[in-house]
């Protein structure tokens, strides 16, 4: 039960997104840690977003672009007590384009719109102790890169080059087999990263100047819970907290009047799941989530605000290979987004995306 029950969650969990409307893509999940003997996992997570708003009468077009959610990792066992894991993923992400009638679109060349991604490859042991519990730890080596038009702000322009930098994993685990339990507490380090870039706005005279910046992505705890609670039956679930207030990026040549990207709150997200073991080769699991809102303006960059999903997930097992396929149904969180001028706010309401996902795990032994 319990390995195909587990692919069957993650899927629900992990394929799709885990903010369809945010910065937060991948969850920065360790599930691949506990696997049984050698394996490779391979995942992909499609996301199809719907946002839209108003600012004094004009349309913003759909602001968020749709984008792929991958993952790759390796997991072996070094000996009885010690585990070895490492992965690929992509944690935050933003690719946001605004309509070019849009009333902050204009002012300069070019639409409100920006686009980030980052890259990391995370390496982790685990050493397992008696009584089921364990100590997980590892580096995390992430690369960013962004760029982002605000016509409105004076025509200005950013392009980053890439920057990578380390962080670090910290985390325990306690698990009973007997009735498929675990919980594990996961710690994930701010990393900061120090970003050449180039910039041009009507502030430099309308030339290109080479600038540095530092920005930290943010520090997160993931708290992850399963457990037998019928034959044939898991319950799952898991918390996530986000310290959005580190991430602060302010480039010296962006008019003085705010911060390009900022937050006032760290956010919490909760899922909720069952899965249920149809069949020695298939089990299907149901999952809900749920971020809670600010209810503050947030920025033109990211305009939402909290989620609620609920997903479906299934997996047929073979001799070696288990497959997983899922699909996600988010309500994005309305909001409201700095405008134009002194009381001028954008509306963003009635949002919505879908997510799909495919996931292979191969055993090796």
């Amino acid at each position: 039960m319990k390995k195909a029950l587990l692919q069957a969650c993650a899927l629900c969990v992990g394929a799709t997104t885990v903010q369809a409307g945010g910065l937060d893509r991948s969850g920065q999940g360790i599930n691949l840690i506990f696997e049984e003997g050698s394996v490779v996992q391979f995942r992909l997570g499609y996301t199809d977003p719907s946002v839209s708003g108003t600012l004094l009468g004009t349309d913003s077009g759909d602001v968020a672009n749709d984008f792929f959610t991958p993952h790759l990792g390796y997991k072996t066992s070094l000996n009885d007590r010690l585990d070895f894991a490492i992965m690929y993923d992509q944690p935050y992400g933003a690719d946001i384009s605004y309509a070019p009638g849009y009333r902050l679109s204009q002012g300069g060349s070019g639409v409100l719109d920006a686009k980030a991604d980052t890259d990391a490859i995370t390496a982790l042991l685990r050493y397992k102790f008696d009584n089921g519990f364990s100590a997980i730890g590892g580096l995390r080596a992430q690369r960013v890169k962004a760029r982002v038009n605000v016509p409105v702000a004076a025509a200005y322009s950013v392009n980053t080059d890439a920057s990578t930098d380390l962080g670090y994993v910290l985390g325990v685990a306690w698990e009973k087999p007997e009735i498929a339990a675990r919980v594990s507490l996961t710690y994930n380090s701010k990393i900061s990263h120090d970003l050449s870039q180039t910039e041009t706005s009507l502030l430099t005279g309308g030339r290109p100047v080479q600038s540095s910046s530092e920005i930290e992505t943010p520090q997160s705890v993931n708290l992850d819970f399963q457990t037998g609670v019928a034959p044939k039956t898991l319950l799952f679930g898991s918390i996530r907290w986000v310290d959005w207030p580190q991430l602060v990026y302010n480039p010296p040549n962006y008019p003085p009047t705010s911060n390009l990207v900022d937050y006032n709150n760290a956010t919490f997200t909760y899922t909720l799941g069952l899965g249920y073991q149809f069949s020695e080769e298939f089990s299907g699991a149901v999952t809900l989530g749920y971020e809670t809102d600010e209810g503050e303006p947030v920025s033109n960059l990211g305009p939402t605000d909290g989620f609620w999903s609920i997903g479906l997930g299934g997996t047929y097992s073979m001799d070696k290979a288990k497959i997983s396929g899922g699909v996600r149904y988010t309500d994005i969180g309305d909001a409201t987004a700095n405008g134009a001028g002194p009381g001028a706010r954008a509306t963003f309401t009635g949002n919505s995306a879908w997510s799909v996902g495919i996931q292979v795990t191969y055993a090796l032994d």
